[in-house]
């Protein structure tokens, strides 16, 4: 499977860095001490749908269907690991 992995930093409305390896990710992150999350995400595919046929979710109400609900969807099946200050927690 192809995929990116994402840097979100603390209190970031947008993300600060896309990788192609959690290696050069962390890496980054060590070399600047940054705080957040970094996620691996499906390239080619939205979260939302990649869920719905990789993972346990499955819609069961109709907000679950609605574009903000897409939009915001996030989900913690995808690999992802937490920093403080350039360090795994």
């Amino acid at each position: 499977m192809n995929e990116v992995w994402i840097f979100h930093a603390e209190q970031a409305q947008l993300a600060s860095g896309v990788f192609s390896t959690r290696e050069q990710a962390e890496a980054w992150i060590r070399r600047h001490g940054l705080t957040g999350l970094l996620t691996s995400y499906p390239l080619d595919e939205g979260l939302y749908d990649w869920a719905v046929t990789h993972s346990p979710f499955r819609p069961k109400r109709s907000e679950h269907t609605t574009p903000t609900f897409i939009g915001r969807f996030t989900s913690a099946y995808r690999p992802n690991e937490h920093y403080r200050d350039g360090r795994p927690v």
